[in-house]
């Protein structure tokens, strides 16, 4: 069987309110989801949540003719031939490209056989995935705190165990957030911080230095993503562990940070990093270097359901915190595309179960998506 067909979904979702980093603010959330369509009418699904018209035009422009016609079951010749066609672009659109192609083959693939998507990736290890609360967010028109401390009141009494805030306010500020933080889930739980690029390296050291009462777990990004110097300043420092990387379009991006020893937690998302085959090659440098990997997940239910596929498989590491790694990042903000297939239910222990249906093991029906449907075109 081949792929017969390549339909692109550009999918855009109002929110209920703004919200943010001290990086951006945004008011919509929207994503590219990419169907592959085999012919015998199996559909596989891969999705770019980042420059979802970009993406879209790059696929119609060259990468789809990798595709159609092709076995999705040969995930790896594919990825070959997609990442051959992108030339010396190793990263960015081209990148984002290729991700959402490979996630949609690999689905297909295995809806094909019959079996679920981590069964193609190796075989799982688990069937529930920690999952730490990837929130609150900031609001525009006031303090950007102001609501921290409800919110998470609110993520621990719906079963979460670790949470991750975003900062980069005001280093005073920042502190005195997460340190409240650290007061109300408790000396048990797992409390990570996110500084979303947003300041320069000397100012994220001047802000850990305020909140190492919080006992923090990992502090991310707190400079800018390429930024190798900074994170080797910051790493030759007593701070927590860093983490950082879901911006890298390259799996070989990481290796620099890994030789150096100044990135303690890798966080590829698999709709950036040229999608499971790519994040795969991340998966295994990290493992030579003896780092833990933690996927970056934005966007919709496609890739939600990709990363927890890939967290089943990969191997148990000492995390210091509830639970051992790996762990799911769950989106606690408003996102109606995360519910396309319902919200992604949290078990009573802080876990999320992997599905055990073909391929991604959700069913994503057109009638969910019509409400948020920009535009939609097929090729063939």
């Amino acid at each position: 069987m081949t792929v017969s067909a390549i339909r692109l979904h550009h999918l855009s979702a109002p929110l209920p309110e703004v919200i943010g980093n001290a990086l951006v603010f945004f008011q919509r959330r929207d994503t590219l989801l990419v169907e592959l369509v085999g012919a015998d009418g199996l559909s596989g699904w891969g999705e770019s949540w980042s420059a979802p018209a970009a993406v879209a035009a790059a696929i119609e422009a060259g990468f789809a003719r990798c595709v159609l016609g092709q076995d999705p079951a040969a995930t790896g010749r594919l990825w070959h031939a997609l990442r051959a066609a992108a030339g010396h672009e190793r990263s960015g659109v081209a990148s984002m490209a290729i991700a959402a192609l490979d996630v949609a083959a690999h689905d297909l693939a295995a809806r094909r056989r019959g079996v679920p998507l981590h069964a193609l990736l190796g075989g799982a290890v688990r069937d529930r995935v920690p999952a730490y609360a990837s929130g609150p967010f900031f609001r525009p028109d006031g303090h950007p705190y102001r609501h921290y401390e409800r919110d998470l009141a609110g993520y621990e009494a719906a079963g979460f165990r670790a949470f991750k805030l975003r900062i980069g306010h005001h280093p005073a500020d920042d502190a005195r957030i997460v340190n409240a933080a650290r007061g109300i889930i408790g000396p048990d739980a797992a409390l990570m911080v996110d500084f979303n690029q947003s300041c320069l390296p000397r100012t994220a050291l001047l802000t850990a230095g305020q909140m190492r009462t919080a006992e923090l777990l990992w502090i991310e990004e707190p400079t800018v993503p390429g930024d190798l110097s900074g994170y080797r300043t910051l790493s030759r420092q007593d701070l927590p562990a860093l983490a950082g990387g879901e911006t890298f379009g390259d799996p070989a991006s990481f290796l620099p940070f890994l030789q150096d020893g100044c990135m303690d937690v890798l966080q590829p998302d698999i709709a950036v990093c040229a999608g499971l085959t790519g994040v795969a090659r991340v998966a295994a440098l990290a493992e030579a270097h003896d780092r833990p990997l933690l996927p970056h997940v934005w966007g919709s239910t496609v890739n939600f359901h990709a990363a927890l596929h890939l967290c089943a498989t990969l191997p148990n590491r000492r995390s210091g915190g509830p639970f051992p790694f790996p762990w799911m990042e769950y989106d606690v903000g408003p996102n109606p595309l995360l519910e396309l297939t319902g919200r992604p239910v949290l078990e009573a222990d802080g876990t999320v179960r992997v599905p055990d249906g073909p391929g991604l093991g959700i069913a994503i029906e057109a009638g969910r998506l019509e409400p948020f449907l920009v535009w939609q075109r097929t090729l063939t």
